[in-house]
């Protein structure tokens, strides 16, 4: 009778333990396929984040190069219509020349202003874009991270047959899932 109570014991410790193993399988893939979703997600994160700052330092160059332009239309401006104003020109016809001049610098001066400024708002637009999206891949590297925390507690879980260490490992998956989520959706 003993050695049936025994043989039966021994049985159901083999059926837990079977479970405990499964259970703890099935939390490290678990972990393991979140860990891989939240390098992916932190990846295209990341390279959009580089794609954004990259389109705000573009559009930063081309507002300098307008401002540059702009003033350089200024100053042809400015000169022209100091030789209209100082009596210079000896001649009507020099005179009504230079001021067409002068009225076609400023003209073009005005909208290479507005394209300056626009520009200059778009950069602006894009580099604070851009920090929303480096803020999101942070997250999600977060996330990431706690996968891989807990892929590790619950592997050593298994080698050393702990269940706190898998309870911590599943509840680091459980935090991750929640950063993971928080992470993909802040951008």
């Amino acid at each position: 009778m003993s050695e049936n109570v025994l043989k039966t014991l021994s049985d159901a410790n083999e059926i837990r333990r079977g479970r405990r193993e499964r259970v703890t399988s099935v939390v490290i893939a678990v972990a393991a396929v979140l860990a891989a979703l939240g390098t992916l997600f932190a990846h295209h994160r990341s390279i959009a984040a580089l794609t954004t700052k990259n389109q705000a330092i573009l559009a930063q160059a081309k507002a300098t190069d307008a401002y540059g332009k702009y003033e350089a239309k200024q100053v042809r401006y400015q000169i022209a219509q100091t030789l209209v104003d100082s009596g210079i020109l000896n001649t009507d016809r020099g005179r009504r020349a230079v001021q067409k001049l002068a009225d076609r610098e400023n003209g073009a001066s005005q909208s290479l202003l507005a394209r300056a400024q626009s520009l200059e708002a778009e950069s602006e637009r894009a580099d604070v874009s851009s920090e929303k999206v480096l803020k999101s891949y942070e997250v999600l590297q977060f996330a990431t991270t706690l996968f891989d925390i807990s892929v590790v507690l619950v592997s050593i879980s298994a080698l050393m047959r702990t269940r706190a260490l898998l309870a911590i490992g599943a509840g680091l998956s459980v935090v991750g899932v929640v950063t993971l989520l928080v992470g993909y959706f802040r951008a």
